[in-house]
Formats: structure tokens, sequence, C-alpha cells
């Protein structure tokens, strides 16, 4: 009689074998349900100082004032009157003082004034320049009748001297990085 119940054991342990997990299986299980590691302690301070670098940014950003071309004129006669000419600028007179700057911006500024297309005064380098930190000037008195240009700039990089010719001296500059602003009027 043992030897059916033997059979019959033998055959109960077989049962299912078809079924029998991989070896490793065990590891496996235990290792994906594993607690998981935390994060280095690192990474909570990373978009802190993000978030701190971007409002400095703005802070720095409102606080300094845009590039502008500030444009005065002073009358050399003792008639005040004058006319509109286009835009807010009023027509200027011969012997009239422009005074022209290049405000804020980059450390490096300059102001060109042309009489056409022919250069007429140039800051830094000439003598009537007036150069402060935050804003590059000249002094011109107006001598001819017809239109005059002011071209200011500023650049992080050296800013080529003008040559004389309009067009040649605005693509110099361009092409060198600067940023320019121009503002045209006119002398009867």
């Amino acid at each position: 009689m043992t030897e059916p119940i033997a059979r019959i054991e033998a055959a109960l342990a077989r049962l299912g074998a078809e079924h029998e997990p991989p070896p490793g299986w065990e590891a496996r299980v235990l290792a994906a349900t594993a607690a998981r590691k935390r994060r280095a302690w690192w990474w909570v301070p990373v978009p802190v100082f993000a978030l701190a670098a971007a409002g400095l940014l703005v802070v720095v950003i409102l606080r300094n004032p845009a590039f502008d071309v500030g444009l005065s004129f002073d009358s050399g006669s003792k008639d005040t009157h004058r006319s509109k000419a286009t835009g807010d600028i009023p027509q200027q007179m011969v012997g009239d003082t422009v005074h022209a700057s290049a405000q804020h911006g980059a450390p490096l500024r300059a102001v060109w004034i042309y009489h056409g297309s022919q250069l007429v005064a140039a800051c830094p380098r000439d003598p009537q320049c007036r150069v402060t930190g935050d804003a590059t000037g000249v002094d011109y008195v107006l001598s001819v009748v017809g239109r005059y240009t002011i071209v200011a700039m500023h650049s992080s990089a050296p800013i080529p001297p003008p040559s004389g010719a309009y067009d040649d001296d605005v693509a110099r500059a361009e092409r060198a990085g600067a940023v320019i602003r121009t503002r045209d009027f006119d002398v009867r």
C-alpha cells in the first residue's frame, strides 16, 4: 500500500511544475518593492537659487534705464520763436547749438553728428565731448542749412572710429555689434 501512496505523493509534487517562477524571482520582487533612495539634499537649493537669480536679473533690468538719445538745443539768436517740423523736434536756425548724447546702455558709447552724409562732429574724439558715467555727449554749433542726423550708439565691444561718410560709418559700427539710434532735424 505504500507504493500507491508514494506514487500519488510524487504526482502531487509534480503538479504545477510548469508554472514554477524562474530562478531569482524573489530577489527581483524585493528590489522592485524596496523603498526608493531619497534625492540628494543639494537638489532642493537648485530651484531656489534659480528663482533668486531670475529675481535679481529683473531688478537689475528695471533699475538700469534703457539706452536713449538725448537731444536739446540752445538758440544762437535772441529770437526764440520756432515753428515745429515733423515729429517732436523744432526746426532749428543757423547759429543754434545742438547738445546730443548717448545715454545709458553698454559702457562704450559714441555720438556722431552728420550734415547730409558728411561727419561734422564725433564723440568721444572731439574736444567738445562730454563723457560721464552714464552718458557720452557732444555740442555742435549748427553752421550750415540742411538736414542733420544724430547717430548715438552703445556697445560692449570697441566701436570703430568714424571715417566721415554716414553709410560706411553706420555699417561698420553695426558689424562691430553696436546698438544704434538716429534722430534727424532740419536747420534753416
